[in-house]
């Protein structure tokens, strides 16, 4: 137990220090957002809160009397105004995990999202995990501690949110270096040569991920993320094979951390997950390799200098910002963000105004007050295409978050776990995703939406959908919440059928409740066999939360 500590305050040492991003870099009002009446970005109206915190939180609360208000609480959103709540989510405590606590990391995962204090912290952390995929299903289970897979797992969520919102460059050498990724993806013991010195193509298993999933994408994008086509309409590949083998060549040589240094050439340390990763010149192809856009390394370089180049070469891809910006914009905001919001936001990462490329912070706050994302609804112009399917982990922590939910670990209760479950349930267990791909691509389409996207439509079918169900029938109806120390506070919500009916509008819908819902509600409050005043307000949160105006957030 002492050894897993001590790894553990390592990990901590490496992953969970302060924020090394740069400083806030106050955004101007987005296009359309300088004036907007009484609601612009500094003054919203309620509903403009709560969309905001709907993809900048883990769902939206109420104060509920609380004073101070809290940072994540609708009334303190309209007090002070989006781009102050957005700084002061900067600034916020960070929540981080703990590999040798007893509750393991999907029960910590939900804890902090829940009641940690850095809501925009973790929501951009879990974008990041799903770009850049590592699962703790991957990473083997040897018999010595400093190896298992939630020490590993641990030391790698610690990371990406400690550099949510730093530069993306330096995010990428992270991530890079990082020896679960190291594991997951054989970056690791990655060697050009066998121990006789004869030489070896080296694995591209990590080369071909960082170029296809991390940065690039398959094929080349215009500005606004759109596709480019050759003359024949076909779209462009943003690398070639010749690239792959470049890339895993330039990044040859890099193993697991060791008292001992490097092994000997064809050589391999075993795994070490507290500190990054080392490079060792011994078993690194120091060739020069051709790299995107025709740029060289420099010919018998070492592994560390080649590393610096390649991501060099990488980040500076003008496929980088439209990849990675609608894919955070996808999974805060909207699966169909339109060319020009992704235009405003790519210009972000190219630029955050100082001549600082990549600046995450910036890129954030962008995704965030942009037009597109501002107002108490969405514009007319977007209605038909906006929002995204609240993914498991969101549903399931929206509701909770809504209903004033707090977490009791007294008498040996798990309530992460509980919700971990549900969420595994629905088809999203965090922090295991099933393959690189994480949870769900990207690019899947809504079904029947005629080229729309709708990536967690790609986890929802009549398995899951009934999953959905389940959920919130046990959540509010079997006492299965309150067992496991999940706590809600329901007095909030009025027991009369119309305030009933007014509540859930104004609050979970943020006062765009369809009139065909309004009468379903209406009906079924006045049916005499829906109880009590509190089996009524279940009753009410059962039928809207399952409603597609609730699954959507838009």
């Amino acid at each position: 137990m002492k050894r897993r500590i001590a790894l553990a305050l390592a990990v901590c040492a490496t992953a969970c220090a302060p924020d090394e991003g740069p400083p806030d870099v106050a955004a101007s009002p987005p296009l359309g957002q300088e004036e907007q009446g009484v609601d612009t970005l500094a003054t919203p109206s309620e509903q403009n809160a709560i969309r905001f915190l709907e993809q900048a939180t883990f769902g939206p609360r109420l104060a509920r009397g609380a004073s101070p208000l809290p940072l994540d609480s609708v009334e303190q959103v309209v007090a002070v105004g989006v781009p102050a709540s957005i700084t002061a989510q900067f600034n916020a405590p960070r929540s981080t995990f703990d590999p040798a606590a007893v509750p393991d990391l999907g029960s910590q995962f939900f804890s902090n999202a829940i009641q940690g204090q850095d809501q925009l912290r973790q929501r951009v952390a879990f974008a990041l995990s799903q770009v850049f995929v590592v699962s703790q299903n991957g990473i083997p289970n040897p018999p010595t501690p400093e190896n298992e897979p939630r020490l590993a797992m641990a030391g790698y969520l610690n990371l990406l949110s400690q550099r949510a919102f730093g530069n993306f460059r330096q995010l990428l050498e992270a991530i890079t270096l990082d020896p679960a990724m190291g594991t997951y993806l054989d970056m690791a013991n990655n060697k050009a040569f066998k121990g006789n010195g004869q030489r070896v193509e080296p694995n591209e298993n990590y080369a071909r991920e960082m170029l296809q999933l991390f940065t690039l994408g398959l094929h080349q994008l215009d500005e606004d993320g759109t596709q480019k086509l050759d003359a024949n309409g076909a779209p462009i590949p943003a690398y070639s094979e010749a690239h792959v083998q470049a890339f895993a060549a330039a990044l040859s040589g890099w193993t697991y951390a060791s008292a001992t240094g490097c092994p000997a050439r064809g050589g391999s340390n075993p795994a070490n997950y507290p500190a990054p990763m080392i490079g060792c010149d011994v078993n690194h192809d120091g060739r020069a390799q051709l790299l995107l856009r025709g740029q060289l390394t420099t010919a018998g370089a070492g592994a560390a200098q080649h590393l610096q180049e390649a991501l060099d070469n990488v980040f500076a891809d003008p496929n980088v910002p439209p990849f990675i910006c609608k894919q955070l914009i996808q999974h805060l905001v909207t699966s169909n963000p339109s060319p020009a919001y992704v235009q405003r936001v790519v210009n972000a990462f190219k630029d955050d105004g100082t001549g600082v490329r990549g600046n995450l912070r910036f890129v954030v706050r962008r995704i965030i007050e942009d037009v597109e994302a501002r107002g108490p609804t969405p514009s007319s112009a977007l209605q038909a295409s906006y929002g995204h399917l609240r993914s498991p982990a969101l549903f399931v922590t929206t509701l909770v978050r809504w209903l004033g939910g707090t977490l009791d670990t007294t008498d040996g209760k798990d309530p992460g776990a509980r919700l971990s479950t549900w969420s595994r349930n629905l088809g999203q267990y965090v922090p295991r995703p099933p393959s690189v791909f994480s949870y769900y691509p990207p690019n899947a389409p809504a079904p029947g939406a005629n080229g729309l996207l709708g990536p967690e439509f790609a986890i929802l079918d009549t398995a899951t959908i009934t999953a959905r169900a389940n959920f919130v029938h046990e959540f509010l109806y079997t006492g299965a919440a309150a067992n496991a120390g999940i706590v809600i506070d329901l007095n909030a919500v009025p027991a009369p059928p119309t305030d009933l009916v007014t509540w859930l509008d104004r609050y979970l819908l943020h006062d765009t409740m369809s009139a065909d819902l309004q009468l379903i509600l209406q009906n079924a409050l006045a049916d005499s066999r829906a109880g009590d005043a509190l089996r009524t307000k279940k009753l009410a949160l059962y039928l809207t939360t399952l409603s597609p105006e609730f699954q959507i957030q838009r």
